[in-house]
């Protein structure tokens, strides 16, 4: 307990299981904790944290929306007088939308863009206003949510994996350039963990099996595996940490894909 005692951090997409977990683990651990999301729900979801003595601030905007991204870091600064924190979490992954995410060739122009702005825009547009506000507090942890699809090709997700990759630059730039005002910028990359990616069912599918059995251990993630590394990144144990990527992913980029069905038949 009390690892982020006293700090102020933001967590975009705080509505979703990921960034209310987080949100959550954070607060936790003596954070105050300002949960943006679209969606509306995300007042309720941040009621639920404060009815268990946390401090928690909900505020509703698209993070695609520069004015609303400003207003979010100027609510943190207005509100606690500083930023330590900011987990640029927000992120397009329902499964409709991602069934629409094929390849060049098939995905739309409007696809992309939409996938771009929310994925990638978000961070750096929640960067560009959070890191004035570090630096005059005297720095800062910005944590931003990449992902294992961001490591090798594939047949389909062109626009979600090109989101992620741009997000482990993005990340390295960010540390590069801010690193002498004792800001750290470091990403998280999950694999499998079910919710919210796969909670409609899709559990048993052909995809979600094979990067299962890609995985050095037997079991899926949970939302508390992603917040905890999360906590760690925001914490002044990770001090000396930036400007890396962390996979939180049972292992799955740790190897040859070779490797799989040798595991399997083992």
């Amino acid at each position: 307990m009390n690892r982020l005692q006293d700090k102020v951090a933001i967590v975009t997409g705080a509505a979703g299981n990921l960034g209310f977990t987080g949100a959550h683990a954070m607060a936790a651990e003596g954070a105050r904790v300002v949960m943006m999301d679209i969606s509306p729900s995300v007042a309720d979801r941040a009621a639920e944290l404060a009815k268990q003595g946390l401090e928690v601030v909900p505020y509703v905007g698209d993070v695609s929306d520069e004015s609303d991204i400003r207003e979010m870091v100027n609510l943190a600064a207005r509100t606690y007088g500083r930023l330590d924190v900011l987990w640029n979490n927000a992120g397009l992954i329902g499964a409709d939308w991602l069934d629409r995410d094929t390849d060049v060739v098939g995905v739309t122009r409007d696809h992309l863009m939409r996938t771009l702005e929310v994925n990638l825009l978000s961070v750096f547009l929640g960067s560009k206003y959070a890191i004035p506000v570090m630096a005059e507090g005297g720095g800062g942890s910005i944590i931003n949510t990449s992902s294992i699809q961001s490591a090798g090709g594939d047949l389909a997700l062109v626009s979600y994996g090109t989101s992620k990759a741009a997000i482990d630059y993005l990340t390295q730039s960010i540390a590069t350039s801010y690193g002498h005002l004792r800001i750290r910028c470091n990403a998280i990359a999950p694999g499998l963990v079910p919710p919210p990616a796969v909670d409609d069912g899709r559990a048993k599918s052909a995809p979600v099996q094979l990067l299962r059995d890609s995985q050095m251990l037997p079991y899926v993630g949970e939302p508390s595996d992603v917040s905890n590394a999360v906590v760690f990144l925001a914490s002044d144990e990770s001090k000396f940490i930036t400007g890396q990527r962390i996979n939180v992913d049972g292992g799955a980029t740790g190897h040859l894909p070779t490797l799989s069905d040798r595991r399997k038949a083992a």
